[in-house]
């Protein structure tokens, strides 16, 4: 009698097992869907904030560049909004980082809305630890964008 052979060997143990090569290959499995389908996750606003470079010696000059993406080009409310740069410096906390906030105005006539989607700023840095960089953008509604935050780490040469 022959009991691990093919035509024995149960259904749910050949599914597990090509399961079990699927993922241990590095493919992905299907997320579960909650009855939305591809692309109609919510638009809006978002900034990405980027450092180059995130790393480096004292003293360091690293350039921030936030790239506003989701808003129509001709947007009266995000022309020449607001903006704030946040630095959180070696051992603060967020709550009490370094805010450089610029408020323009726009100087052109209402039929010439142009958004701005891209931010860069320098900074240069003398104390060596981990720095957190934020930025957000205020529309002229009020409306606050935030970007992810990005760290810069300055290392001390020995």
């Amino acid at each position: 009698m022959e009991y691990f052979g093919p035509a024995r060997f149960p259904r749910i143990l050949v599914a597990a097992t090509i399961l079990l090569l699927f993922v241990g290959a590095g493919f992905p499995l299907p997320a579960a869907s909650k009855g939305k389908t591809r692309g109609t996750e919510p638009r809006g606003p978002k900034i990405l904030l980027s450092a180059s470079p995130a790393f480096g010696f004292s003293p360091l000059s690293v350039q921030l560049v936030a790239t506003l993406s989701g808003v129509d080009p001709q947007d009266s409310n995000f022309c020449h909004a607001g903006t704030t740069w946040i630095r959180v410096d070696p051992g603060s906390s967020p709550e009490k980082g370094t805010r450089l906030t610029e408020a323009p105005r726009c100087l052109h006539d209402e039929k010439e809305v142009a958004v701005t989607t891209s931010f860069s700023k320098t900074f240069d840095l003398y104390a060596a630890g981990p720095y957190l960089y934020q930025f957000v953008l205020q529309a002229k509604d009020g409306t606050q964008v935030r970007s992810n935050f990005v760290k810069v780490q300055v290392m001390r040469i020995p």
